[in-house]
């Protein structure tokens, strides 16, 4: 059998600030940088050993679900009602 060349492969993901240091934190408190986390997520995801997250089954989705299927929806007009809407979700 030939001898196999094991070579690196270096995998980057963009991140605010604030995220990198709010994980880089929580994850020294269970002895892992972040390089090790991923390394280790991306090992049990070769192995096909992860479950992935549905965000429609957080809290908020399903809330939202309910106020769709009660009707209680609103409209909110055109694109820039949207971007007022959205300052003013973002303001609270």
């Amino acid at each position: 059998m030939a001898n196999a060349t094991i070579r690196n492969k270096t995998v980057s993901a963009r991140v605010t600030d604030e995220i990198s240091e709010r994980a880089k934190s929580n994850l020294a408190k269970q002895g892992l940088t972040i390089s090790e986390y991923i390394r280790l997520s991306l090992i049990k995801a070769a192995n096909n050993d992860v479950r992935l997250v549905s965000f429609l089954d957080t809290p908020e989705a399903i809330k939202a679900k309910k106020e769709s299927e009660n009707g209680e929806t609103k409209d909110i007009g055109n694109l820039d009602d949207f971007n007022t809407w959205i300052d003013n979700i973002n303001e609270n």
